[in-house]
Order: C-alpha cells, then sequence, then structure tokens
C-alpha cells in the first residue's frame, strides 16, 4: 500500500467501497506476485489494466473498420458488465448508438437513485460530455463537492476548459494541479499538461515527468517519451534547444539500448526522438521498421511517397501527360489496395483516376467503380456509406455521370446518398465545436444534399425520364433556395450557391433541349454559365466541359456567331482562366491564446499581435 493511500482512500463510502470489493475479489486468482493490497484510484486494478491492455488500438491492413470496431466492442463490453462501476472501463467503452443511449439511461438512473454518490454523479456526466457538457459539468462538480480528493472528475474538467467552446485557463490550471497532486504518477496528467502554457507548471511537470520514465520500459511509458520532451521544450526559451537535443539524444541511446522490437510505442519514441534530433536518416529507418513489423490499414508509406514524388500536372498540361498519370495512379492504387484492400482513401484514389481517363474502357471503369463501392460497403458493415467517407454513393454516382454510364446505377447510388445526406443534416453536432464550425458543416451537408438530387435528375435525364427529371428538379430549387439562405454574407459559400446553381441550369437547359423547346433551353444554359463565373469555377483543362459544349452546340444551331459568343461567354472565361488573385474574408474566429516562437527566437503571444495586420499560415501533415 501506498504511504497514506489508507487514509486517502478508506473503504467506507459506497464507491471507496466499489473499489475494496473489487480488490478483495481480485485476490482470489491473481497470481501473488502481483497482488497488491489495495488499488490506486489514479489507474485500474492490474486484472483490469491486463484486460484493456489486450484490447487493439489499431486496424491490421486486412481488416475492415467494423470488423476493429467490433472487435474492440467484444472485448469492452464483458468487462462493462462486470465491472459497471470502473471509472477506465467505461472511458475505454465504445458502442453503437443504441448501445451507447442505452448505457446512459442506465448511468441517469443509477444516477438519481443515488445523487449523493460522487462516482455515480462522474459515470454519467462523463457519457454527457460533447453531448451535454454544461450538464457534465454540474456532475462533475456535485461530485466533487461530495468528494475533493475524487482524481477523475478533476481531469474531465481541465480538458473540458481547455476546449475553445468552455475555455476557461484559470479553471483548467486548478483542476489539473488538483489532479497532478492526487495522481502524481499518472502518465494522462502529463500529456494534458502538454497543451498548457504554464511555464512553471510545464518545467516541474517535466521534472516528474522524467525521473517517473527512467525506470520503466512498459508500453505506456514509452508511449510519454514524446509527451515529455514536448514538456521540456514548452518550458524552456529557444536559446536553450540545443542542450535540450543534446539530452534527447542520451534519452535515445537508453531507449535505443532497451531493444523492444516486439513494442510499437518503442518505435514511435524513437521515430520522434529523433525527429527532434533532426536525425531524418534514423527517423525514416524507424519508421520503416515499425510500418514493417506494425502495419496499419491507416499508414500508406508507398502511397505517400509515391504521390510526394509524382505530384498531379497542372491544368495546362498536355492531355496525354495528365492521362499517363492518371493510368499510373490507377495501377498503383489497386497494387496498394492489394496490400489494404479497405482503406478508402486508396480506392478513393482509383475512383478518381478513373473520372480522368477519358480514354478508358467503359467496362474498366464500371469495375473499379464498383470494386470501390463494394469495399466500402463491406468496411462500413452493417451501416450505410457516411457521406464523409473517402468512397460514398455520391462518389461513385458522380464518376458514372463523369462518364456517362449506367444511369440505372447512377440514379439507384445517388438516391441512396440523398438519404444518407437528409440522415446527416438531422445529425447533432457535439457542443464542443464552434458555432462557425457547426454552420459550416451544416451547410456543407445541405450542399452535399443538392449535389445527390444533381446525380439524380442527371440520370433520369440520361434515361429519358423527363417527367421524373422535373419532380427533381423541384426539390432542387427549393433546395436551392434554402441554401442560399444558410450562405448569408459569406462569399465562399455564397460561390458554392453559384456553382450548385449553375449544375441546377445546365440540368433544366438539357431538359428542354430534350423537350424541344430550344429558346427555353438557351436560356437555361446561359445562366448556367453566368453563374459558374460568379463561382470563379472554371472546368478543369482538357476535359470535356458538357455546359459550355451543350450551350456552343445551341448557340451554333440558332444561328448564333462566334463573335456574339465571345460576347456571352469567352472573354469572361478567358479573364476567369488568368492566375487567381488571393481573395481575404474575415473568420469571425476568436484566436486562442498561444505562444509561438519564430525562426529568430523571438516568442509572439496574441497581445503582440492585437492592432496589427497579421498572416497566418496554417499547414498539417496527416
Amino acid at each position: 500500500m501506498k504511504d497514506g493511500m489508507s487514509a486517502k482512500y478508506p473503504c467506507t463510502k459506497d464507491y471507496r467501497r466499489a473499489w475494496c470489493a473489487l480488490a478483495a475479489l481480485l485476490l482470489g486468482f491473481i497470481p501473488a506476485g502481483v497482488r497488491a493490497e489495495t488499488y490506486d484510484a489514479c489507474g485500474p486494478a492490474p486484472a483490469i489494466k491486463a484486460a484493456l491492455d489486450q484490447i487493439p488500438d489499431y486496424m491490421s491492413p486486412l481488416q475492415t473498420e467494423w470488423q476493429h470496431f467490433e472487435q474492440r466492442r467484444s472485448a469492452i463490453r464483458p468487462l462493462l458488465q462486470q465491472y459497471p462501476n470502473d471509472v477506465f472501463v467505461l472511458r475505454a467503452f465504445s458502442g453503437t448508438k443504441a448501445e451507447n443511449d442505452k448505457l446512459a439511461e442506465e448511468l441517469k438512473s443509477r444516477h438519481e437513485k443515488n445523487r449523493d454518490d460522487p462516482l455515480s454523479s462522474f459515470l454519467y456526466g462523463y457519457l454527457l460530455v460533447g453531448h451535454d457538457t454544461p450538464q457534465a459539468i454540474k456532475l462533475f462538480e456535485s461530485a466533487l463537492a461530495k468528494d475533493p480528493q475524487f482524481p477523475w472528475p478533476h481531469y474531465s474538467l481541465a480538458r473540458i476548459y481547455s476546449v475553445p467552446n468552455f475555455v476557461n485557463r484559470d479553471q483548467a490550471t486548478l483542476h489539473l494541479s488538483a489532479f497532478l497532486k492526487l495522481c502524481p504518477e499518472s502518465l494522462e496528467g502529463y500529456s494534458q499538461l502538454a497543451r498548457s502554457d504554464d511555464k512553471e507548471m510545464l518545467r516541474e511537470g517535466a521534472v516528474k515527468l522524467r525521473a517517473l520514465l527512467q525506470s520503466r520500459s512498459d508500453p505506456d511509458a514509452l508511449g510519454a517519451y514524446s509527451t515529455l520532451w514536448s514538456l521540456e521544450f514548452k518550458a524552456h526559451p529557444p536559446a536553450e534547444y540545443d542542450a535540450l537535443r543534446k539530452q534527447v539524444g542520451e534519452d535515445l541511446k537508453r531507449l535505443r539500448a532497451l531493444n523492444l522490437q516486439d513494442k510499437r510505442q518503442w518505435y514511435q519514441a524513437l521515430e520522434a526522438g529523433y525527429n527532434l534530433s533532426n536525425d531524418q536518416k534514423q527517423s525514416d529507418w524507424t519508421k520503416e521498421e515499425r510500418v514493417r513489423r506494425f502495419p496499419s490499414t491507416y499508414e500508406t508509406p508507398a502511397r505517400d511517397k509515391w504521390f510526394a514524388e509524382h505530384p498531379v500536372p497542372d491544368d495546362y498540361a498536355p492531355a496525354e501527360v495528365k492521362r499517363e498519370h492518371y493510368r499510373e495512379v490507377l495501377k498503383r492504387s489497386l497494387e496498394w489496395a492489394n496490400e489494404r484492400p479497405y482503406n478508402m482513401m486508396i480506392w478513393g484514389d482509383c475512383v478518381w483516376a478513373v473520372e480522368h481517363l477519358d480514354d478508358a474502357p467503359a467496362a474498366e471503369v464500371e469495375t473499379i467503380v464498383n470494386q470501390a463501392l463494394q469495399a466500402a460497403k463491406t468496411n462500413a458493415g452493417p451501416g450505410d456509406l457516411s457521406s464523409y467517407n473517402f468512397v460514398n454513393y455520391l462518389t461513385v454516382a458522380k464518376a458514372l455521370s463523369q462518364r456517362g454510364l449506367q444511369p440505372e446505377r447512377e440514379v439507384e447510388w445517388a438516391q441512396k446518398a440523398l438519404t444518407q445526406s437528409e440522415i446527416e443534416l438531422k445529425l447533432p453536432e457535439s457542443d464542443f465545436v464552434s458555432k462557425q464550425y457547426a454552420e459550416s458543416n451544416y451547410f456543407e451537408r445541405a450542399s452535399r444534399r443538392i449535389q445527390a438530387l444533381q446525380l439524380e435528375a442527371d440520370g433520369y435525364l440520361r434515361l429519358k425520364q423527363a417527367d421524373k427529371a422535373q419532380i427533381t428538379f423541384a426539390q432542387m430549387d427549393e433546395r436551392l433556395q434554402d441554401l442560399k439562405t444558410l450562405a448569408g454574407d459569406k462569399q465562399s459559400r455564397k460561390e458554392e450557391c453559384w456553382a450548385r446553381g449553375s449544375s441546377y441550369w445546365e440540368l433544366m437547359g438539357r431538359l428542354a433541349e430534350f423537350q424541344n423547346r430550344k429558346l427555353d433551353a438557351m436560356a437555361y444554359y446561359e445562366n448556367g454559365l453566368l453563374k459558374r463565373l460568379e463561382a470563379k469555377k472554371k472546368p478543369e483543362f482538357g476535359v470535356k466541359d458538357e455546359l459550355a459544349d451543350n450551350a456552343r452546340t445551341l448557340w451554333n444551331s440558332l444561328g448564333g456567331t462566334d463573335e456574339g459568343w465571345r460576347v456571352l461567354y469567352g472573354r469572361q472565361a478567358d479573364a476567369l482562366a488568368q492566375p487567381a488573385t488571393v481573395i481575404w474574408e474575415a473568420a469571425d474566429l476568436r484566436l486562442p491564446s498561444f505562444q509561438l516562437t519564430d525562426l529568430h527566437g523571438k516568442t509572439w503571444q496574441v497581445a503582440d499581435l492585437k492592432g496589427k495586420l497579421t498572416f497566418l499560415n496554417f499547414w498539417a501533415s496527416w
């Protein structure tokens, strides 16, 4: 028993008794070598820790997302049944929406029956985070009011108060300090500390974490080295970075000597350390070894390297150069798909490639599209395809439309995409996300709904089913009005509305031509062309421009001249084809507090930028 544990965690309160009862239960079958007198509430009991460590945390290359989800769920579900009051089991749990809702109801009922129990308040509050975070905050505060020594409400509040929607740096620091005081050996606390800007806390935390890791070589400790180095670099000025890199070098020597080639976290720690030490050669070697020994569906080093060395040809490259590029993309992507059959980014590359191969046989295009869709459906399991996936009903319907193939399937898939988009429009956003992000996300969902209607109408026109197309047009018109309202004054959203409107008028023109209403068709085509110009959308160079081609052919048949066409569309299209200029748009977002060091060693804070014109360049590597 740790010093002070008997006083700190007495077996008197209900939730303390749960820990003690668990200890008594486990003593009957835990091997003598790993028995303990009691269990620290800062970490899981040994038997639970051993069980949680067996839960796979990454997908193998031949595994679907659904299989991985089921594998995790199957491992956690019996643990949750066996230990319904365990904090660590609950935090590891992931289930279907129905299972999550059922569990939330059970925890709510348990809380209402035991309002004086801190653990019941915490467990129910934990499931509300992100859905009803204000209520979760109240439950965590209630748990602490009953027992200020309960560490996990402190940890949860520290995380909540670090999120932009609920940011409160004083409260975040207060609760994180309390958690680290109660649980000085919890690696999670130091991980959260790495997000702090409090120099004193960072320095103290780095010293304590380094002492903790010196005597450990378990996977959790190996994974914490990147946290340690982050704390140390954030806690010191740039002038001391060279000394810190030397210290990292000493850490790497010690880690390398452990020779833990069977631990993925060992490779990850080495890779992070070599990156900090600017040793690219060793970093590359470590990553290659990790990927070779612990391959994952999501990591595609061969793909990443090939695309880095073979960028997409620019808009004005010769057509044959583009075709050769996309042929190679398709060839290599199919090879990568054999190794990672459920990596949907790779299958998305395949669909993207055949869309651009205008000389690919129809049978090849249909085969690739069907293979990609089948892989996506298998990957998703019993659930339907999300429009956020790299391959979904929208992407495959668009590929068929682009090549004018299988209009029946195009309509079928467009309708399935429409059904999914209607579902997604009703999904509640996490209350962690900002209002601006939620609005943007809703706008994108609404835009995808219109795209599904456009593909449905396109399929009907190809099938010469004008009556069905007209029903779809009526729905599109209504949805376009909704999208315009959602766009507001945002220039980028207004341009998206105009682009969707352009497609609408193009389809209306095709319908009018089919019905032999040529003057109406010309008016619709003209509207479509003008909307496209407003949206600043130019057709990809070398790719068939169906809207302009249809309009020009009809213009000529009506007796239009070349000069008249130039006045109507050609001059504006030529101007749009010129190199683009950057348009700045107000983001209307509050910039969170930060400290960043520039290349000259100067530290910048938000206050330093007040009243100044500032250019921020954000980038990321996935």
